[in-house]
């Protein structure tokens, strides 16, 4: 393997890791909607239900139906803050965002490397290493990536296609 390989092949792994954190940022965030959307119309609707209908409640003659109309839309409120509070897709959204970062900035480390190359190859074995245990330390700080994302990833996201995108990658190697 040629260095200019080595380097093509390492920016297009960190590129395809970078991409599948945003994207699964982004899916935290959409399930985080999902449930405290709902969560705040409920919890809404049934605070105005019991204020607008105390007076109602309070009779003998109120009928059960919406009381037990309001006691469901309560309960379902809860479990939905319940859920969003143990889930903490919010926190992970922002965990994933931070990871595709990190990543964006390690694969602009091996661009720069490419188009910039260090004068002797002792001088590339040092910025190699150093990029390496970068990697490493990035990799172990970030949230694993779902199944489903990265299997999407590694569909929609080749090395063919990296190739083509970028056919003149690392040639001053």
């Amino acid at each position: 393997m040629t260095k200019s390989d080595l380097l093509r092949h390492w920016r297009f792994r960190v590129h395809r890791v970078q991409i599948g954190h945003y994207e699964a940022g982004r899916a935290c965030e959409r399930r985080h909607l999902w449930l405290g959307i709902p969560a705040v119309v409920l919890t809404t609707l049934v605070g105005t239900a019991v204020f607008s209908s105390l007076q109602e409640f309070s009779d003998q003659q109120a009928l059960i139906y919406p009381k037990i109309i309001v006691g469901f839309f309560s309960v379902t409120a809860a479990v939905l803050v319940g859920l969003q509070t143990f889930l903490r897709y919010s926190e992970q959204a922002s965990s994933h965002k931070n990871a595709g970062a990190k990543y964006s900035h390690l694969k602009h480390r091996i661009e720069l490397l490419a188009v910039l190359p260090p004068a002797t190859d002792e001088a590339l074995k040092r910025e190699l290493a150093d990029i390496e245990l970068e990697w490493d330390r990035v990799r172990e700080e970030s949230p694993n990536l779902p199944t489903s994302i990265w299997r999407r990833m590694e569909a929609e996201i080749t090395f063919e296609d990296d190739l083509e995108s970028q056919p003149g990658f690392g040639a001053l190697l």
